[in-house]
């Protein structure tokens, strides 16, 4: 029987080596050699996979800090910037304010690490828009009149 509890997924799959990454990693041996089909997503930044910053680095060339603690002066991309997954890599950042006093979802910028091609472009905006539906709030230059 599997094993149970908060540290289950640290056995999951079987051991890996990532070649010029250090670290210990974990496969699930049934998807090798299966075609990939990612998607775009936003991810939080309180997400383990999200702040470990040498990680990120290593694996994805990625360069991300959650900047909520930094005087607003010092931040590059916002105060709670959700990471931008794309297909397999990390493209980008977003910064937004969920207002629920106002019923708005605010994006105040999309920082693009990659140039975003128009497909690129269309999938976070659905994203956006499906995150700001989840949250149940408008996007800022969609309210209802």
């Amino acid at each position: 029987m599997a094993a149970a509890g908060p540290y289950a997924a640290a056995q999951a799959g079987e051991p890996a080596v990532v070649e010029g990454v250090r670290g210990r990693w974990r496969v699930d041996p049934g998807q090798l050699g299966r075609p990939f089909r990612g998607r775009a997503a936003l991810l939080t930044p309180l997400d383990r996979f999200a702040a470990d910053r040498r990680r990120l680095a290593d694996l994805f060339g990625f360069d991300y800090q959650l900047e909520m603690y930094k005087p607003a002066a010092a931040r590059r991309w916002g105060y709670f910037a959700l990471p931008v997954l794309y297909g397999d890599r990390l493209v980008g950042k977003l910064d937004a304010l969920a207002e629920r006093r106002g019923g708005i979802f605010r994006v105040s910028a999309l920082h693009e690490d990659v140039p975003f091609s128009p497909a690129m472009t269309a999938a976070v905006e659905q994203e956006i828009r499906d995150l700001a539906d989840w949250l149940r709030l408008h996007l800022e230059d969609e309210r209802p009149a």
